[in-house]
């Protein structure tokens, strides 16, 4: 009987070759690398990292300072030695911890800190270039070793990819550093720990760098690409029209704080959708700053507009790299001068007349609060020793109609009928200015309660009135917060947004030559004792030509003696003084004040300037 000799074929087993490219090419997934290679070439670049090491957490590992390492599991410590008594000391978290797809060249973080240390002579000088690497964490560690031929042969045959690869391994960090002002003027030594410390992070286009509300984690610096910063949404409220372009005032000034707190970049580029594009970051620019210093979240959303290379550096390590360069300081004043420095360009009234040598003085005594959702920031009854003004964020003002002095203490309960909602304030609106100008009573007059997490600058009390003190601008939005509703004629002229929202008003009527005429007449008289007798005379004419003469292009209209008088006073020989002009601003503005200031009250116009200085 004949046998079946059965023939099974077993399928070849992977080679140890293949199954370490398999798993280099994983971890490649994980690195800056892998958002430039393509499923073409990454196996051939994963070739030039088959060598392994492995070690283990807390032992000391040795690595070549010619080759170039991939952390492909666990986590690296890497650190420095100095000198104490020729001996060597491990300065613990003196530079920063490597993670899985993080990149270590041993070679270049050494020139990194071989000149942190004023070496006398060169005991101590070999000392301070020591590197140590630590295993760290819990798990195994594994670190993939670069073939330097096999990669230097792979960049040869990929020229479009030399300058990624090499800016990844090779570049000088400390000059893409020097970008951020706030880092050119630490010590060369030092940026270069820091220089160190720094990781490569590599994003495709169209995707989330972070979201808005996130933690705030990292200092991005973009070396190649573009990345967008988005806004998440714009305040519903009524906004600010008195100004003739009829921009939306409000949701200019929100996004425009909220780029100051994320982003240097001062390109505004706003698309009116379900999302606001802000600002577009190119290379050389840098955001996320804010979250290093301040314990706040992220304000904005940032997105990749198209394929990014990002160096970012760890808000740990950065703390770490404070302890040995401590630069708080300068940081926080180059993000207190660009918040102030943008609200002031926002044309916000009650900064326009602050006088330039006192810009530095707001910024080094401004003080930046990130509060949470539902955070009272003073009740009514408090002793109000703050102003604060919101970068970020909205709070809602209720007042509690039964409110007795000792009920400062109770929160309100909203939906009491005590509780009176007043409205909310936005981004470049302020409050808590009452209690600080009101001379006979300085007890908050409102709880203040933030309605989302919110970004305040708060200034004191004393430095308020060093700076508001003799800001006329200032002191007439402040006047008009105290007498809302009662305001009278007077006190909407001495605010410039006032005087636009009534003129709009008057144009509307027919009669803009009435506030014209009334704001070219108060000018001529406060500027005339700079003025040399030829060009009072000059003035004056003019003045009168246009408004008050009879066949004037925009006359008003005034009484007939009036006008002889102002003929006679213009073309008479006479010592020029300022009052020429005064019996005709009374009259125009009893004129102003009888027959349209009472139709302005009752306007949608007035409504809308109240509304947008935030006046409840």
């Amino acid at each position: 009987m004949g046998s079946a000799i059965s023939v099974q074929c077993a399928r070849k087993s992977p080679s140890r070759t293949e199954i370490l490219l398999a798993r280099t090419v994983e971890v490649l997934k994980h690195t800056p690398f892998h958002q430039y290679l393509t499923s073409d070439n990454i196996q051939e670049f994963a070739r030039c990292f088959l060598d392994t090491l492995n070690s283990s957490p807390g032992k000391k590992i040795d690595l070549d300072s010619q080759r170039i390492y991939i952390v492909a599991k666990g986590q690296v410590d890497l650190s420095t030695a100095y000198p104490e008594a020729l001996t060597k000391v491990e300065a613990a978290g003196y530079l920063c911890r490597k993670r899985e797809g993080d990149i270590i060249c041993l070679k270049h973080t050494k020139e990194n800190v071989r000149m942190k240390i004023p070496a006398k002579n060169k005991q101590i000088k070999d000392l301070s270039e020591d590197i140590i690497v630590t295993g760290s964490g819990d798990a195994e560690i594994l670190l993939l070793c670069a073939d330097m031929m096999e990669l230097n042969n792979f960049i040869k045959a990929h020229p479009d990819l030399s300058t990624v690869i090499e800016t990844i391994t090779t570049a000088q960090i400390e000059d893409k550093l020097l970008l951020m002002p706030f880092l050119q003027q630490v010590m060369p030594s030092k940026l270069r720990v820091l220089a160190a410390m720094c990781r490569y992070e590599a994003f495709d286009s169209g995707q989330t760098v972070f979201e808005e509300d996130d933690q705030a984690e990292k200092l991005y610096l973009v070396l190649s690409g573009v990345a967008q910063v988005i806004a998440k949404e714009i305040p519903a409220t009524r906004v600010l029209q008195v100004m003739a372009s009829k921009r939306n005032l409000f949701s200019e000034q929100s996004v425009a704080l909220q780029r100051s707190l994320e982003c240097s970049c001062q390109k505004q580029t706003l698309e009116q959708s379900t999302e606001i594009v802000i600002a577009e970051l190119k290379s050389g620019d840098y955001f996320g700053e804010t979250g290093l210093i301040f314990n706040i979240d992220r304000t904005c959303k940032v997105r990749t507009y198209e394929k990014a290379l990002f160096l970012t550096v760890h808000k740990v390590d950065f703390k770490n790299f404070l302890k040995i360069c401590p630069m708080e300081k300068s940081l926080e004043v180059v993000i207190k001068e660009r918040m102030v420095s943008k609200l002031s360009s926002l044309g916000i009234p009650f900064l326009s007349g602050i006088p330039q040598e006192m810009y530095s003085r707001l910024t080094d005594s401004v003080t930046i609060n990130a509060v949470p959702r539902d955070h009272v920031i003073f009740r009514q009854g408090d002793i109000g020793d703050k102003f604060y003004i919101i970068v970020h964020g909205s709070v809602q003002v209720t007042t509690n109609t039964e409110h007795e002095e000792n009920d400062s203490e109770n929160e309100l309960d909203p939906e009491t009928k005590s509780t009176c909602r007043l409205g909310t304030l936005n981004p470049g609106q302020y409050f808590g200015e009452m209690a600080l100008v009101n001379g006979d009573n300085n007890l908050r007059s409102a709880t203040v309660t933030s309605s989302k997490k919110s970004i305040l600058l708060s200034i004191d009390k004393e430095i308020f009135h060093t700076i508001f003190g003799s800001n006329s601008e200032a002191l007439a939005e402040f006047e008009l917060r105290v007498l809302k509703s009662r305001a009278q004629l007077c006190h909407i002229l001495k605010h410039s947004l006032g005087r636009a929202s009534f003129r709009d008003f008057l144009e509307k009527e027919h009669a803009g030559e009435n506030i014209d005429f009334w704001v070219a007449a108060t000018n001529f008289a406060h500027e005339f004792p700079q003025l040399s007798d030829e060009q009072g005379q000059a003035r004056a004419k003019q003045i009168y030509l246009t408004f008050c003469t009879e066949y004037a292009d925009r006359q008003v209209n005034l009484p007939h003696k009036i006008m002889l008088e102002l003929d006679s006073l213009i073309h008479g020989e006479r010592d020029w003084k300022p009052d020429v002009f005064n019996a005709a601003l009374s009259e125009i503005y009893k004129l102003m004040e009888k027959d349209n200031f009472r139709r302005y009250k009752a306007s949608q116009g007035f409504k809308d300037y109240f509304g947008g200085l935030g006046i409840l």
